[in-house]
């Protein structure tokens, strides 16, 4: 896949971010999850009697470049367990170095080798192995040449290899192999392929009827169960081949045009294989051929996640009874990814429907974490050196994917998808080496759906990102948690919200909402909102005088205060004063008086902009602060939320510090604002209706059957291990 050179067009880049690879490949540490998934340790499932393997290798240009031991592990474990699990051919999918530099070649070299005379591979370049310095705009690859891979080689002249489509190359071949009692073809092609190399490909499939064929390319497949379709979907599909610079010195072909052309028209072609996307790197989609014939096409890529994957790679299990079972293992990590797309089963003779993920756990309560980053906080220095979590909530908090600014969180090993709750972010240190910042919680800071903190310097416009403490928490809409993330033009995000209606949001003007949950704003809880953004965005509320909702804005947090703000999206959680083990309330610093209390501690104004928050047998370290601006403010006529940050430090004595700074300055100054307290071991639990099962906030005909079928038997972890979900786990 391409970080370096998207369709030679930069701000696929600036979109995207692809950040863990930016921290990877500039030698920074800190990603310590590297995948969305669940784990199993242990050495990988031997397979059944009568079961042979097809062990299939993703991008390695990662490791080629900088972790040449990772790929070393993969094809070593292949040589070790060949007998044992009956493994029968090797497919690489390409982008097999990061530059097409003779040293990457070296380690990509030393590593193949060690299949030589054990296991049969074929290999398909990607568009790292073209070009000048692996930019995919020509088709010169050092992978032809005869010290590598090209004719003469060992590769060159395995027996299993039939052919290749030109004289003096080896990057596009067909090999044979019986496995299974079946014989096998497999088609391993250049990256965008061109036509005359379809056409090629066309004829040895056709010599071939008794084969069933698979092909290996590296760019075929997108991630959201699409295949690439420049014709159709053009640049929505990031990386098409079309859009690099090969297709000025010649034909390309994408996958539309590669099944259009090859895999539909053939019924004996069985699957399909390439990696090269990026955002969650899978993909599996199961299609009927001109000769109704099912054809499985799968995409996998781990290249974005730490270390390029740590090793990561698909091992096949094709059982007598035609079944096939996909598992990712990884032998530097010694363990089994078990996600529901990562390790999942399809028959070769059957449609299979697309990999969805399956109703996520049930977490009755919030879930809080501090977040401690070290590193430069210089915005001009892009580095970060670790990010951890030492305090958590149940189930625990982690990180995915990190670098300077960026922290993509983790709840029980699975990111926290953007449709299913809603995360709050607070500044956990009021100012570090001069500095402030803000936070927002955005699901497209990594290129996936996937709800991640961007840190940003307090009233710089330039968008700089800072390493600064944050604390989160995590409310899950089908815990019962009223909430939302609404567009940048007050429509509520289809499918992300609940409780809420869109009658109950309206745009205002620019960047500025009226929320109205048919609550009292003044005595019947607290809102709590945050950007969802990648930005300099921040968010400020205010409860009308009327009660009758509240007041939003949404702006630039180097902008001063006005009447409009920023069209941007946000999101919410409302705390009703109810709530289970909740200690909160609402702050007027400008009077010094608690205008909403609910459980025992004291506030006080220390000094202009400062408030010390105390909790009886509670710190910084027990838990977390919610904090959202709660004050009109007035200014030249103008009437709005008022324009400061919040953020909260340890005091000398454990308690909170809570500061609020003026914008754009970031000088300290008063105002009202929202807090809430949450344990990590006691956390806080929405209040919910007796009989209401399904925690929609009414009591109806759906509560019982609809929340068992939903949660029941999906073999939920409840939280007091009974599999039951009862009253009892949220307690």
């Amino acid at each position: 896949m391409d970080f370096c050179f998207p369709s030679l067009n930069m701000s696929i880049w600036r979109h995207l971010r692809c950040k863990c690879l930016r921290l990877l490949t500039i030698g920074i540490v800190g990603c310590i999850a590297h995948s969305l998934n669940n784990s199993a340790s242990g050495q990988v499932a031997p397979i059944a009697a009568g079961s042979w393997t097809l062990a299939v290798l993703p991008d390695t240009q990662i490791y080629a470049e900088s972790y040449p031991q990772h790929f070393n592990a993969q094809t070593q474990w292949i040589v070790d367990h060949a007998e044992s699990h009956n493994i029968q051919y090797v497919l690489h999918e390409g982008d097999i170095t990061n530059r097409n530099t003779r040293a990457q070649w070296d380690n990509a070299f030393a590593s193949m080798n060690r299949l030589n005379g054990v296991v049969p591979y074929a290999m398909a370049p990607g568009n790292h192995d073209y070009g000048p310095g692996g930019n995919g705009a020509t088709r010169d690859s050092l992978f032809n040449t005869p010290e590598y891979f090209g004719p003469g080689s060992f590769y060159a002249n395995q027996a299993s290899i039939g052919g290749f489509y030109e004289s003096g190359k080896t990057d596009n071949s067909w090999h044979t192999f019986a496995a299974g009692n079946s014989d096998w073809l497999v088609l391993a092609l250049e990256w965008g392929p061109r036509d005359e190399v379809v056409e090629w490909a066309n004829q040895v499939v056709a010599d071939h009827p008794n084969h069933n064929t698979m092909l290996v390319t590296h760019a075929y497949m997108y991630y959201d169960e699409t295949i690439y379709d420049w014709e159709n979907k053009g640049s929505s599909q990031s990386w098409n081949p079309h859009s690099y610079g090969i297709e000025k010195i010649g034909s390309v072909n994408d996958g539309q045009e590669l099944w259009d052309g090859l895999v539909s028209q053939h019924g004996n072609f069985r699957m399909t294989f390439n990696g090269h996307v990026l955002n969650d790197g899978t993909g599996f989609r199961s299609t009927l051929g001109v000769n109704q014939n099912p054809v499985q096409q799968m995409l996998a890529n781990y290249q974005m996640n730490a270390e390029g994957g740590r090793g990561d790679m698909r091992l096949l299990e094709f059982k007598a009874d035609g079944s096939v079972v996909v598992r990712t293992y990884s032998p530097v990590l010694d363990r089994h990814d078990t996600s529901y797309d990562q390790q999942f089963t399809f028959r070769l003779d059957e449609l299979r429907d697309p990999l969805s993920p399956p109703p996520p756990p049930l977490i009755p309560t919030a879930v809080a974490s501090n977040t401690l980053v070290t590193g430069p906080t210089d915005p001009s220095v892009n580095t970060v050196e670790s990010v951890s979590i030492p305090k958590t909530g149940t189930p625990a908090i982690s990180t995915l994917q990190v670098n300077r600014g960026d922290y993509q969180i983790a709840i029980d090993e699975q990111g926290p998808r953007y449709q299913d709750g809603v995360l709050l972010a607070t500044i956990r240190e009021n100012e570090r080496d001069g500095y402030q910042a803000t936070v927002e919680v955005g699901r497209n800071s990594f290129g996936d759906d996937i709800l991640s903190l961007s840190v940003m310097e307090t009233g710089n416009p330039g968008n700089k990102e800072l390493n600064v403490n944050t604390a989160v928490a995590w409310f899950q809409f089908a815990a019962g948690w009223q909430g939302a993330h609404v567009n940048a033009n007050g429509t509520l995000a289809p499918g992300a919200s609940n409780r809420v209606q869109q009658s109950m949001i309206t745009r205002q003007a620019a960047g500025r909402y009226k929320l109205d949950l048919d609550v009292d704003s003044r005595n019947d809880g607290l809102l709590f909102v945050v950007a969802n953004n990648n930005g300099n965005t921040i968010v400020q509320t205010a409860p009308l005088d009327s009660g009758e909702g509240w007041d939003i804005r949404v702006q630039d947090n180097a902008s001063d205060f006005a009447a409009v703000g920023d069209d941007r999206d946000f999101s919410f959680v409302y705390l009703p004063i109810e709530t289970e083990n909740l200690t909160a309330g609402r702050y007027n610093g400008v009077v010094e008086a608690n205008e909403l209390s609910v459980g025992d501690f004291t506030i006080n104004r220390t000094a202009n902009g400062q408030y010390e928050l105390t909790i009886p047998g509670q710190s910084p370290e027990t838990g977390m602060l919610l904090l959202s601006i709660a004050r009109s403010a007035q200014a030249a006529g103008v009437v709005a939320p008022d324009d400061n940050t919040l953020s909260y430090s340890a005091t000398t004595n454990g308690s909170f510090l809570i500061e609020s700074r003026d914008l754009p300055s970031g000088n300290l100054q008063n105002t009202s604002f929202a807090w809430a307290f949450i344990r990590f071991d006691d956390p806080i639990a929405p209040p919910t209706p007796a009989g209401d099962d399904d925690r929609d906030g009414d009591v109806d005909g759906a509560d019982d059957t609809r929340w068992r079928s939903q949660f029941g038997r999906q073999g939920v972890l409840t939280a007091d291990g009974n599999n039951v979900v009862d009253a009892a786990d949220r307690h």
